[in-house]
């Protein structure tokens, strides 16, 4: 028996997914190796995500139920390239929050006396009850916490690390400058964005979702300089971790692609 991390009921408690199964189903169905490889060790494959006990089977439920009308509605039309331009609801904005809300606990929960300093120690707290009040319908927006969402894609037809970062990777972290702390979470052509703490908001707008309902589209977004040095980062990050893999790994990469081209 455990406390539910949003209702807070004691009980027993659902293996939930910090970031949503239907993402790593999507990623390992349309990759040309069939897997997904881990950030931390490129030669281990990862299945479907990270898992914790984390919620009730109440609020899961609720979370499942906003995660269903993204996964239809806005993610798989935009990954299939089907449509790039939705008009959404309220659910939208719930449905990113429940996400910011899993990553930031979760983060804060296991890697505080890692990565936390002491700015962020401070003002997580506040963040992460001002997305639970949202989720439980006490709050008909988040405040501070208002999410931001940035439809992706490759730059060029050329197959190179960016294109690569941008289309295909899953990336989630709690980043912190001396003046902005900010969710940073990045799943395949989707980009999303949830301040902690900002300075100003400057660059913050344009991308930002309405709790009520809008249009989402594929267009140029303002973002700020360190989200995009961040992104830029990443993408070193690819490179890295291609030459750190075995020549074991490399030969059953290669193995898997050809085969996946035969039809094998």
């Amino acid at each position: 028996m455990d406390k539910c991390r949003l209702c807070g009921r004691e009980t027993v408690l659902e293996l939930s997914h910090i970031l949503p199964k239907f993402i790593f189903k999507y990623a390992k169905s349309t990759s040309l190796t069939g897997h997904i490889r881990a950030t931390e060790n490129p030669n281990r494959v990862v299945q479907d995500g990270k898992k914790t006990p984390f919620l009730c089977k109440e609020c899961e439920t609720l979370f499942s139920g906003w995660e269903s009308y993204f996964s239809q509605n806005i993610f798989h039309p935009y990954q299939n390239d089907e449509k790039d331009s939705f008009d959404y609801d309220y659910r939208l904005s719930k449905f990113l929050a429940s996400v910011s809300f899993r990553i930031l606990l979760y983060s804060f929960e296991n890697d505080k006396n890692d990565f936390f300093d002491s700015p962020i120690l401070k003002h997580a707290p506040v963040a992460i009850n001002n997305l639970k009040e949202y989720l439980l319908g006490n709050n008909p927006h988040s405040k501070e916490q208002r999410q931001s969402l940035v439809l992706l894609d490759k730059t060029s037809d050329e197959i190179n690390d960016k294109n690569m970062y941008l289309t295909r990777a899953i990336d989630f972290d709690v980043m912190t400058t001396d003046d902005y702390s900010f969710v940073y979470i990045k799943y395949l052509k989707f980009l999303q964005l949830c301040p902690i703490k900002l300075k100003t908001n400057r660059g913050w707008r344009t991308a930002r979702i309405s709790n009520a309902a809008g249009t989402l589209c594929m267009k140029d977004q303002e973002l700020p300089d360190y989200v995009l040095m961040k992104m830029n980062q990443s993408v070193k990050l690819i490179k890295s971790q291609r030459c750190e893999l075995s020549s074991n790994q490399k030969d059953k990469i290669e193995e898997r692609i050809v085969n996946s081209i035969l039809g094998y």
